[in-house]
């Protein structure tokens, strides 16, 4: 019995620790670059069905999005290969973003959808006189 109410704590502590999408800090921002970059830290789905011998390590292209504000820049990278995600045909240079940021997660709301980006570099930008 002790044990059902220490799990029923902890399950409760886990829901009002887990910031929702009503929670996050949503700022405006603009796409301002659109990129590939190869990473060895995400799978390529259609290289690792493969047989053996045919799925050789490699480095997988994932696409890398910059995101500007009035006082910082966020460099960001999907975390799914190219093709796989469908963030990269909502994206296009110029137009106004919803986003979020929480530590090294970058989150973006588009066509009531929300998606998850890696923030590879957020600094601030010079300001020019």
């Amino acid at each position: 019995m002790n044990t059902v109410h220490v799990a029923a704590m902890l399950f409760a502590v886990v829901l009002v620790g887990v910031p929702t999408a009503a929670d996050r800090k949503w700022q405006m921002g603009t796409w301002t670059d659109v990129g590939v970059a190869r990473t060895p830290w995400v799978g390529d789905p259609a290289h690792e069905r493969m047989p053996p011998g045919f799925n050789k390590p490699e480095l997988t292209e994932v696409a890398t999005y910059v995101i500007e504000t009035a006082d910082r820049r966020f460099e960001l990278q999907d975390m799914a290969a190219i093709g796989s995600a469908t963030l990269d045909r909502y994206v296009t240079v110029g137009q106004t973003v919803m986003f979020a940021v929480e530590k090294k997660t970058a989150y973006i709301k588009l066509d009531g959808r929300e998606y998850r980006l890696l923030v590879r570099k957020s600094q601030r930008k010079k300001q020019t006189r």
